[in-house]
């Protein structure tokens, strides 16, 4: 029989985090887990064990041969920031492995959590604001503009518009909350935007040019961007 030391490590709060972690060997339950707990149970040498987490989440590791001490930590967690989060639900969210017993004995929620979701401080970039701000406010202004007396697409330009001040916006008050993937995420994301409305806008040809090629000087700003190196 190996002995088996499980460590569940729960890394995310919300609706989910009363849920429990269930354990099976041999297609049969031996226990449960709640976040931050621990467990040691006898398993059968040779055995499987499959992690399963609000049922639909679940993952099997094998134990290792030669050991008859085996030390296991589980985790569940998605990556907090725009676009990981989303991406995660394509992804195995419930993980197990195999660990020496000094980590097993040291491991803890925030080290886990600071290691899935890692704090990633960058300068502002004020020319990524300037250039999303002009954007903005010139999507905002030309219903009553170059559009005036128009139908088309009018009232997407003035909404587009009006979304991008108030994200850029955000990208300033927020900055110290958001990872860097996030903050170009949020500012690729209205580029898109910007590019289809460059296309479908009733424009002039310089008119057109002028505001794609301050779109793509965004973008190029933005994706530039680094982390400060700690």
């Amino acid at each position: 029989m190996n002995e088996v030391h499980i460590k569940f490590l729960f890394l995310q709060g919300g609706c989910c985090a009363g849920n429990r972690l269930r354990i099976r060997v041999g297609g049969k339950t031996i226990a449960r887990l709640s976040g931050s707990e621990t467990c040691t149970l006898h398993v059968p040498k040779g055995q499987s064990i499959t992690f399963t987490y609000n049922f639909h989440y679940r993952t099997t590791i094998s134990l290792p041969e030669g050991k008859d001490k085996v030390f296991v930590i589980v985790y569940y967690s998605v990556r907090e920031y725009f676009p990981a989060i989303v991406m995660d639900a394509f992804r195995k969210l419930v993980v197990a492995k195999v660990v020496s017993e000094e980590e097993f004995n040291l491991a803890n929620r925030e080290d886990y959590k600071k290691a899935i979701n890692p704090k990633q401080d960058f300068e502002q970039n004020k020319a990524v604001l300037i250039i999303g701000f002009l954007l903005s406010f010139i999507y905002t202004f030309l219903p009553f503009n170059l559009l005036k007396g128009q139908d088309n697409n009018r009232d997407l330009s003035f909404f587009i518009g009006v979304m991008g001040v108030i994200g850029f916006a955000m990208l300033i008050e927020q900055k110290k909350l958001l990872h860097l993937k996030e903050y170009k995420a949020r500012v690729l994301v209205f580029s898109a935007f910007s590019i289809m409305l460059d296309i479908i806008l009733p424009l002039s040809a310089f008119m057109k040019y002028t505001l794609l090629l301050a779109t793509g000087m965004l973008v190029m700003t933005v994706l530039r961007m680094k982390a400060k190196q700690t």
